[in-house]
């Protein structure tokens, strides 16, 4: 269940935040934990590694506890990983961007309450590409089991083939947004359901790269 606002501030003034890797009463993340995750600026585009074990705490927390209140400290870490950049991005020069994020399971998204991958894929418009446009254009058409449930690259791909459906036509360049990057199975049967819509170019970027 998503909180309201009011709600979330009466729990912060009863139950106050601790950091979710050390404990310490500094917030949700506490500035030394924050500072400890080593950003990644080569590749595909991704905060850092899934091995980092403050990052997997701070993903699967947003993935599996609905922790909403984690986002400021997400939008902090696009900060951290826009000033650190020195090389141009991959999409420098164009015109026209579609932000759009890999849409969840319907039945887990009951279950969660809480679509972290939208989220996450609103800090990235908001603190990376404001200038861009922001939309939803995929579907998932029927469900599977989550690849991190299958052994293989073979099996992951086979899983995901036919998963998704485009909403509409799209125009330009996209920048694919997802949590966790393993072997791009999910991303590349996006992207190319993006093209087959009319996207010029698909780009990655995820939350953490495993």
């Amino acid at each position: 269940m998503i909180l309201s606002p009011v709600k979330e501030i009466v729990l912060d003034v009863l139950f106050p935040p601790t950091c979710i890797t050390c404990g310490s009463p500094d917030g949700w993340m506490c500035e030394e934990c924050l500072q400890g995750i080593r950003v990644h600026q080569k590749g595909v585009l991704a905060i850092g590694s899934y091995s980092d074990p403050i990052l997997r705490t701070l993903v699967t927390r947003l993935k599996y506890e609905a922790a909403s209140c984690l986002m400021p400290t997400v939008e902090d870490l696009l900060r951290r990983f826009r000033d650190g950049r020195l090389e141009p991005w991959p999409w420098a020069g164009v015109e026209r961007l579609t932000i759009v994020s890999i849409p969840p399971d319907a039945g887990r998204l009951r279950e969660r309450g809480f679509d972290h991958v939208s989220r996450f894929a609103d800090a990235v418009w908001k603190r990376l590409v404001p200038w861009a446009v922001r939309k939803e254009a995929l579907i998932r058409v029927e469900r599977r089991l989550p690849n991190a449930d299958l052994p293989a690259n073979a099996a992951r791909e086979a899983n995901v083939r036919g998963m998704f459906c485009a909403l509409g036509k799209i125009q330009g360049p996209v920048l694919l947004v997802d949590d966790v990057m393993t072997t791009g199975a999910t991303l590349n049967e996006a992207a190319t359901v993006l093209k087959e819509a009319g996207a010029t170019a698909v780009y990655f970027f995820v939350m953490a790269k495993g």
